[in-house]
């Protein structure tokens, strides 16, 4: 589903200039310009007796309001900031695919509902990732982008067995197969596990380590936003993918989704990737499930050059 903005910029017509979205017939939806060139969503939705109007949310660079269009109800989402449009076209193909679903009883409820899950990712972020803390994440993401040029599964179970930036579990989590992804610096001989849950597992599962080596001298870098930039193509070629189920862990991560550019004069290269299998009898880890209960909070260091009888040359087969 791709958005005609341009025509829309280029027309000379009366405001609010409106379009119909060319992949189905539904007149609820309308997305347009209005006489402030605001980039706009409107819904318009069945008058019922127990219609209760929602109350106006307006936040730093997004809002929302039930009015009225020609005596019909109609719910109106409106961008305040022209720098995320990229971002709200998102938005706006995941409320119109998502609702289109909903029974109309029900579709004001839900369209404001996933309107909610997205909010958050126009507010601007405070306070700058320092650059170990921008290294994990983009292992983290050249990993999810690894699951969706190489996994059969589809991009909505891929992108939501990305766990890491929500601080529980392991960072993926692909059914019973589960992936830690730990980023190092070229040459260092340990890795850090910071809590006694990171190589812990149930039984019946499969928990693989990552080690994700970075070169600070190669010649090939690439930035944070180039490779969030290539995921978003993925994804946005398949129809049918729940683009918020990518931005809402990416926000979580602290990377201000608008304005990824801001770090751009951090640069990296993975020159090697090393998967160990932590199930393998004798891999050296400390777990909750082994510790007494008096002891919490668990830190400690894996030698790497101990640890290479686990290692595994294909990961392919588990994903």
């Amino acid at each position: 589903m791709e958005l005609q903005w341009d025509v829309l910029l280029n027309d000379d017509s009366r405001f609010p200039r409106l379009l119909f979205f060319g992949e189905f017939s539904d007149e609820r939806f309308r997305y347009g310009i209005d006489v402030h060139m605001h980039y706009c969503l409107y819904f318009y939705f069945n008058k019922s007796g127990g219609n209760v109007p929602v109350d106006p949310v307006v936040r730093a660079n997004i809002s929302l309001e039930e009015t009225t269009d020609d005596g019909r109800p109609v719910l109106v989402m409106t961008l305040l900031n022209d720098d995320a449009r990229n971002l709200f076209s998102d938005l706006i193909i995941s409320i119109v695919t998502q609702t289109r679903l909903i029974e109309p009883g029900l579709a004001k409820a839900g369209f404001i509902a996933i309107c909610n899950e997205w909010f958050d990712l126009f507010e601007p972020l405070s306070g700058q990732l320092s650059l170990p803390e921008l290294q994990g994440i983009f292992a983290e993401l050249y990993f999810l982008r690894y699951l969706l040029t190489t996994s059969k599964l589809p991009f909505n179970d891929l992108l939501s067995a990305w766990k890491g930036p929500y601080g529980k579990g392991h960072d993926f989590e692909l059914k019973d197969t589960h992936f830690e992804i730990k980023s190092v610096t070229e040459s260092r001989s340990s890795v850090t596990i910071s809590s006694e849950y990171q190589l812990d597992f149930l039984s019946g599962q499969k928990l693989f380590l990552g080690i994700f080596e970075f070169s600070s001298n190669a010649a090939s870098f690439t930035t944070i936003s180039s490779l969030v930039g290539s995921i978003v193509a993925i994804l946005r070629s398949v129809t049918g993918t729940r683009m918020n189920l990518f931005w809402s862990p990416l926000g979580k991560t602290g990377l201000p989704v608008q304005g990824l550019e801001q770090y751009d004069h951090y640069q990296f290269n993975i020159i090697q990737t090393t998967w160990y299998n932590c199930c393998l009898q004798g891999f050296p880890s400390i777990t909750r499930s082994g510790l007494p209960d008096a002891i919490q909070s668990v830190r400690y260091e894996i030698a790497l050059n101990n640890i290479r009888d686990f290692a595994t040359k294909d990961i392919t087969p588990n994903i």
